[in-house]
């Protein structure tokens, strides 16, 4: 997972590093095409493959953002349908009989709150969360089975075990959505891409005996900004950009303290 190992680190040093390298090829380029200009050759075909390069980069830029963006609106929904089960569940538990509430209401609660917050920042917590999910479904399904048990044809207890399935289900498609990135390939292409793209622009100045430092200094800060915004949007729990989680906030507000 590229973007969750890269945003573990300081964002911003990490754009720096990113402006580092673009803008560097830039200057190599300007450098290469002022060593190798020849009098009164204009560059047009250099020209055409910096505009080539460029047309690329903003393609794989598009294509990159679209993924990441699509990603983090599935992982938005699927914190609001993990709400809805939970959700769902309670209130069908509370048509239960009074002495079979308590049991359920507690572990939903303890459920939610590690819903919440799951694996936070950390990747090395994603797997302890994983299991006490696991854990406190299984002590869901029990006290359904013993309702179950006691009333077998009790509608009540049908569509809690309905609602608890649902719960379950979501549980799983909620974790596929966080394991699943932009590819990684695709990251280091798109900086690729962008070095080349800029070192072909600097080479174009070279070669036309002009310096650009300040225009390639800028075009490669919003370059970098570009591939941050793809990285940050496609890790749900470090970065500047988060997936909202305020609908299991309210969830865990109206199962009380």
């Amino acid at each position: 997972m590229l973007s969750g190992r890269v945003l573990a680190l300081n964002i911003f040093a990490i754009h720096a590093g990113i402006v580092v390298l673009v803008a560097g090829t830039a200057e190599v380029g300007n450098w290469l095409g002022r060593r190798f200009r020849k009098p009164g050759a204009e560059g047009a075909d250099i020209g055409t493959l910096t505009a080539a390069a460029l047309g690329l980069l903003a393609l794989l830029l598009a294509f990159s953002f679209s993924i990441a963006l699509s990603r983090f609106d599935a992982r938005r929904g699927m914190v609001l349908d993990e709400a809805n089960a939970i959700g769902s569940a309670a209130n069908f538990a509370r048509l239960l009989p009074q002495a079979e509430q308590g049991p359920i209401l507690g572990p939903l609660r303890d459920y939610t709150a590690v819903r919440l917050a799951l694996g936070d920042d950390s990747d090395a917590r994603m797997p302890e969360d994983i299991a006490r999910s696991l854990d406190l479904q299984t002590k869901l399904w029990r006290e359904a089975a013993a309702a179950s048990a006691a009333s077998p044809q009790s509608l009540p207890v049908s569509n809690f075990a309905k609602a608890l399935n649902e719960l379950t289900n979501v549980h799983e498609a909620r974790l596929t959505n966080l394991r699943y990135h932009v590819p990684a390939t695709v990251i280091l292409m798109l900086i690729g891409v962008a070095m080349v793209a800029m070192g072909f622009t600097g080479y174009n100045s070279g070669a036309l005996g002009a310096r650009r430092r300040i225009p390639d200094l800028i075009m490669s800060v919003m370059i970098g900004l570009l591939i941050m915004l793809v990285l940050d949007l496609d890790d749900p729990r470090r970065g500047l950009i988060q997936v909202p989680v305020q609908p299991l906030v309210d969830v865990m507000a109206e199962l009380g303290p």
